[in-house]
């Protein structure tokens, strides 16, 4: 190889990577740009029936609907319809022990 054609070589290389870098670039533009358009549908989809129930009732209305009817204070007690806990079986009374006479 002549030193003409290394140094040709070199600039081809040279082009070569400049070329893939620039489309390194623009596809990670293209990637982040899909990505944050996917990321705000779905952060519409998950917080539009927040914000449509709080133009519609305010902040009571979303928090009856997290809290339920009680409010916070009360999330944890029995409602309607819950299992109300296996009745808990009859205790049977244990026989008393017997006693020993000692020898003597």
């Amino acid at each position: 190889m002549t030193p003409e054609e290394a140094i040709e070589a070199a600039e081809l290389a040279e082009v070569e990577e400049r070329y893939r870098r620039q489309v390194g670039r623009e596809m990670y533009a293209a990637g982040r740009r899909d990505a944050e358009a996917e990321m705000a549908e779905r952060w519409n989809r998950i917080a539009g029936p927040v914000s449509r129930a709080r133009d519609a009732g305010g902040i009571e209305e979303i928090e009856a609907r997290r809290w339920g009817p009680g409010g916070r204070a009360h999330f944890g007690d029995p409602r309607p319809g819950d299992f109300p806990g296996r009745v808990p079986a009859q205790r049977q009374p244990e026989p008393e022990p017997e006693l020993e006479l000692e020898a003597g």
